[in-house]
């Protein structure tokens, strides 16, 4: 790496010649369909089959031009040694810092520092009604704001004694896949595409595949609608309450999104085949992983959790007698293990754990792909969400087909307030979410506790760029930043929910 003795201003969005990437696409990848080929190579040309690209070139014009160079401030310091901090890694959510030690040219120390403010959603939450707590947490985050809803509901739910209908837990679980929808779509084409086609950002690639774009765009919108239609809007629901829905609905709507759903299938094979198109580092995490399974589904709104390596199934509520967070002086997030490793949760984790728990035609998709699970490499993460977009799309298609048939009602059940603690989990898009609530006997929260999915990634993330450093540390300083932001965004992290 070269200069490694810099600061570097906002430099993920800059415009960094890709010439000589080892990580971007050259030629033709196994496993994917001529076509597939020659579109990842335009898209990593900047061009668009049959005329002429319109890609700007770093310094070539203001409007959709790769950005020039930010200034630099070099950092050293004595005994060799010096500091490469790269300030508000871009196309993420939230705002983080990347910051390389270096020793006589050798990394010595890479730090992932969160530097948003804590927002105390914990401490909101007491003193406030238990039917309040949903509607608080969704706060949280836009689009996982169906997860912390209804995994804030499911922890009162145990706390009360309550069992929810079959009905209403069917639609609690399209609601879920909802947000895997808009999350996946998102994070895919608009964060972590832009990495591997050699455009700053997703804005130029509407003008030279923008079929691409309108891709991207028909699985974000059925996203968006199917959170729509059960939580009433899409980001923060308002039909979602304890013990069922305040409303829900109707049978021609559903229909209807069955349609849009089935449809869809075509456009989410698409997306999987294009993000396996791009060559990924070979890269492997020390981490052990995590994820909730369930023996008859695959698991996003309820299981018991999961650890790859050690091999065992533990009940989620029970989350805090084997997850463990530590306060770390470098960052305001907090950093988890379990049984003193770190720890990866996320789509990788979900496929390694629950493969054989996926819809045909993903199932099919993940073997075509020729990914063999258990992988351990962190940059698949993005490929693992492409296979659960498939997965998402056949599954809702079946589970409205299945609510059509199921008799009951989404009605809140019928409860006693009392005084008593629940905890649970789900599956959120970028990991396995837990909640948990201790109510007083008029309903009251006298304590709560979230932690959430990137929260537990964080020290593995560390881990992960620490290993990872020194092997591309030869790398133009340029190369070697991207590089590093590549595995940031690989994790799909958000920052803003790590310090809730």
């Amino acid at each position: 790496m070269q200069d490694a003795g810099e600061r570097v201003l906002s430099r993920s969005r800059t415009g960094v010649s890709r010439t000589g990437d080892p990580y971007r696409l050259h030629g033709e990848v196994r496993h994917t369909r001529p076509s597939v080929h020659r579109l990842s190579r335009d898209l990593a040309r900047g061009e668009h089959p049959g005329r002429t690209a319109r890609v700007r070139r770093e310094g070539s014009g203001p409007v959709g031009a790769r950005s020039p160079v930010r200034p630099v401030q070099r950092r050293t310091g004595g005994r060799g040694m010096s500091t490469l901090t790269v300030e508000h890694v871009a196309r993420i959510e939230g705002h983080g810092t990347i910051t390389v030690e270096m020793e006589s040219g050798v990394v010595s120390d890479v730090r992932m520092d969160v530097i948003e403010a804590a927002r105390f959603f914990e401490s909101m939450v007491v003193g406030r009604r238990f039917d309040e707590v949903s509607l608080i947490t969704s706060r949280i985050c836009g689009i996982c704001s169906p997860n912390h809803a209804l995994t804030s509901l499911k922890a009162v739910e145990a706390a009360f004694g309550i069992e929810v209908s079959e009905r209403t837990e069917l639609l609690r679980k399209l609601f879920v896949y909802g947000s895997y929808l808009q999350n996946h779509a998102t994070h895919l084409y608009v964060f972590a595409a832009p990495d591997f086609v050699g455009l700053p950002s997703v804005f130029p690639l509407a003008q030279t595949h923008p079929d691409i774009v309108e891709r991207a765009l028909r699985i974000k919108k059925t996203g968006n609608d199917l959170t729509t239609l059960i939580g009433g809007r899409p980001v923060h629901p308002i039909t979602a309450v304890v013990g069922g829905f305040s409303a829900e609905p109707s049978a021609s709507d559903l229909r209807a999104m069955a349609v849009r759903l089935e449809a869809l299938v075509a456009d989410t094979v698409a997306t999987a085949e294009l993000f396996q198109s791009f060559e990924v580092p070979s890269f492997e995490t020390s981490g052990e992983m995590l994820a909730l399974v369930d023996d008859d589904d695959y698991a996003i709104y309820d299981g018991e959790t999961a650890a790859l390596d050690a091999g065992w199934r533990r009940p989620a509520a029970e989350y805090r007698q084997f997850i463990a967070e530590t306060v770390v002086g470098h960052s305001n997030a907090k950093h988890s293990t379990v049984a003193g490793r770190t720890f990866m949760v996320g789509s990788l984790p979900r496929i390694n754990l629950s493969s054989d728990r996926l819809m045909p035609r993903a199932a099919k998709t993940l073997a075509t792909l020729g990914i063999a699970a258990p992988s351990r490499n962190t940059f698949l993460n993005n490929v693992c969400q492409a296979v659960e977009l498939v997965d998402a799309a056949e599954r809702c298609a079946m589970y409205i087909d299945r609510l059509l048939g199921v008799g009951g009602s989404t009605a809140p059940q019928p409860f006693t307030i009392k005084a008593g603690s629940g905890a649970a989990a789900s599956e959120a898009p970028r990991g396995t979410l837990y909640h948990a609530y201790s109510i007083d006997d008029d309903g009251i929260v006298v304590a709560g506790d979230v932690i959430t999915p990137t929260a537990q990634n964080l020290g593995n993330l560390e881990a992960d760029m620490r290993a990872y450093a020194p092997t591309i540390a030869h790398l133009p300083k340029d190369e070697f930043i991207l590089s590093m932001e590549k595995l940031v965004r690989a994790y799909d992290p958000c920052l803003s929910c790590s310090v809730h």
